[in-house]
C-alpha cells in the first residue's frame, strides 16, 4: 500500500460553522478553456435554481468536452470572487494528487437530483 503524506489539518470548527456550508449536486451544461489562462476552465452549471459560473484551475487534468453532463460537487454560498475577470460563483470539489501530478473532480451518482443538498 503506497504511503500518503498528509498536509497538515486545519483547525477543528463548529458544528454551526459546517451547517453554514452549502453543497449542492449541479450539472455541467457548458465548459471552456479560459483564454487568458493557462489553468482555469469555466464551468457553467445548473443548481435545480439557475444557471451559474464556477471558474476551476482544473484545466491541464480535463478536457471541455469530458466535463459537459457530469454531476459535481458545489459549495454554492461561496462568496462570488473575480478570476481572469470572470465572476466565479461557487467552488467545484476536488481532490488535489500532487504526488501523482493530478486533481480528481468528485462527480455525483448521475441518479442523485440537480439541485440536491449534500449532507
Amino acid at each position: 500500500m503506497e504511503e500518503v503524506i498528509l498536509e497538515e489539518k486545519k483547525p477543528e470548527i463548529e458544528l454551526e460553522d459546517f451547517q453554514k456550508l452549502d453543497f449542492r449536486v449541479c450539472q455541467i451544461i457548458a465548459c471552456e478553456e479560459v483564454l487568458k489562462s493557462r489553468n482555469f476552465l469555466k464551468l457553467t452549471v445548473n443548481d435545480g435554481e439557475r444557471q451559474r459560473t464556477i471558474m476551476s484551475t482544473i484545466r491541464a487534468y480535463y478536457r471541455p468536452e469530458e466535463l459537459v453532463g457530469k454531476k459535481i460537487i458545489v459549495l454554492v454560498n461561496l462568496k462570488p470572487h473575480k478570476f481572469c475577470g470572470i465572476l466565479s460563483e461557487g467552488m467545484l470539489i476536488a481532490v488535489d494528487v500532487p504526488e501523482q501530478d493530478d486533481c480528481k473532480v468528485l462527480f455525483a451518482d448521475d441518479s442523485c437530483p440537480i439541485g440536491q443538498p449534500v449532507s
